[in-house]
């Protein structure tokens, strides 16, 4: 669905393959010994995991593969609500290579992460992360109706990824 779920799912699976959760604010020296699994993660976007072999001595070498989690989606922009013709819009950016096309008048949900703020027990204001994952349909990218459009508007039809 977005990054913050895929990385989060992925912990998941690495944690019951018996990987160790690193910290980027602890040095990993003392911590990562031949035949361990680790991983940590960057702004819960982003994930390294690594296995150290069982064989291995500094010197040795080590091989990386790489991958993604991100995928071509519409961004929420911050304070981005509006009001007109009597229906509350969202402004998005585009993130990605999407076939944009494909995104008009379907059903979409919305999922991501929030910041929440909230107050603790002794009262202090403190922001936090939440994701959220709503699978019913909760909002739309419109067209304007075919019949409403000349033949030449619908040949010259553009995404607008500004606006």
């Amino acid at each position: 669905p977005d990054p913050y779920h895929a990385v989060e799912n992925m912990i998941g699976r690495l944690e019951e393959a018996g990987f160790a959760r690193l910290s980027k604010r602890e040095p990993f020296a003392e911590k990562v010994v031949p035949g361990g699994k680790y991983f940590y993660t960057v702004n819960r976007t982003t994930l390294v995991a690594f296995g150290v072999g069982s064989n291995y001595k500094p010197g040795n070498g080590f091989k990386i593969i790489g991958g993604h989690t991100d995928s071509p989606n519409l961004k929420v922009k911050p304070r981005s609500k509006r009001s007109a013709s009597g229906c509350v819009q969202l402004g998005v950016e585009c993130y990605g290579g999407g076939l944009w096309h494909t995104w008009f008048d379907r059903d979409l949900g919305i999922s991501g992460r929030v910041l929440v703020r909230t107050k603790t027990e002794e009262g202090k204001e403190t922001v936090k992360q939440q994701f959220v994952k709503v699978d019913q349909p909760v909002a739309r990218v419109s067209t304007l109706c075919i019949h409403l459009q000349t033949a030449e508007e619908r040949r010259a039809f553009k995404v607008n990824k500004e606006e």
